[in-house]
């Protein structure tokens, strides 16, 4: 056996770690002399302990190696679990890699002797007005980490009743602020069917621009909308909405393509 001291040495984790991972019984020695307190490893945990090593740098948390040790490292669960961490990964690559975009964008603006929030600018706001639609819908108050979930559980039912769409699918915001915990969203079709679950979206005027790339931007859209209604002389008349031109789930973030819309009036 090994003595915490050359487990730690031979493994490059801290004793202090190896502590805890005792406390939480994650990883506990083999033997632990009950007069000294001394902790022992078999040689045989080294295996264990490297695996451990290699979770966390998958950014497993310590719940999740428990999980996986307590499966006797079942290798069905250990697969879906890591391929589970290869999309979240994947993800999070491709919001680094628009992040660094929009970096070296701004470092260029910078450079060029222009103001970093001059891009707003560019942003082109008009007058559109938008058709009266039937719409198939979900409004729920939910967390926006569950929009996913509804919208594809409207896309189903469109799918199943063999519904016919006539426009690109949209969401109404209702909530007066904004809480990504808790709100009231609307996700829609326009189909041309009208049934007891249809609604009928009026015909109005909108200030409205299309914008191309990541979600994540739609801030500046509505920041330049609602400075161009105010500037206009217009008022909000209704919750924005946002009509979906391109498929999120088929498309590069940058790629993205919505038309966002304000009704207003005079």
């Amino acid at each position: 056996m090994l003595s915490i001291g050359d487990f730690s040495k031979v493994s490059q984790v801290s004793r202090k770690t190896l502590r805890y991972y005792d406390e939480i019984d994650l990883l506990k020695p083999s033997f632990t002399d009950l007069k000294s307190g001394y902790r022992y490893y078999e040689v045989g945990q080294l295996e264990t302990i490297l695996l451990i090593k290699r979770l966390k740098e998958y950014l497993f948390t310590l719940d999740e190696i428990k999980l996986v040790l307590e499966s006797e490292q079942d290798q069905e669960l250990l697969q879906t679990k890591i391929n589970q961490k290869k999309q979240k990964l994947t993800q999070k690559m491709q919001e680094y890699s628009l992040l660094l975009t929009r970096l070296v964008d701004d470092l260029s603006t910078l450079e060029g002797g222009n103001k970093l929030m001059s891009y707003l600018n560019e942003i082109e706001v008009k007058l559109s007005e938008v058709p009266e639609m039937n719409l198939l819908f979900i409004r729920k108050q939910m967390n926006v980490q569950d929009y996913g979930k509804y919208a594809g559980e409207l896309f189903a039912k469109v799918g199943a009743e063999n519904l016919t769409p006539t426009a690109p699918p949209m969401s109404i915001y209702h909530s007066p602020d904004f809480d990504p915990e808790n709100s009231d969203i609307e996700i829609a079709v326009p189909i041309a069917e009208k049934t007891d679950q249809t609604r009928i979206l009026l015909k109005s005027l909108c200030a409205f621009s299309r914008y191309e790339g990541s979600y994540s931007e739609l801030a500046s859209v509505y920041s330049k909308l609602i400075k161009w209604i105010e500037e206009q002389g217009y008022k909000v008349k209704a919750a924005p909405f946002e009509i979906y031109q391109t498929d999120p789930a088929v498309t590069a973030p940058e790629k993205n393509i919505v038309d966002v819309y304000f009704p207003v009036e005079i």
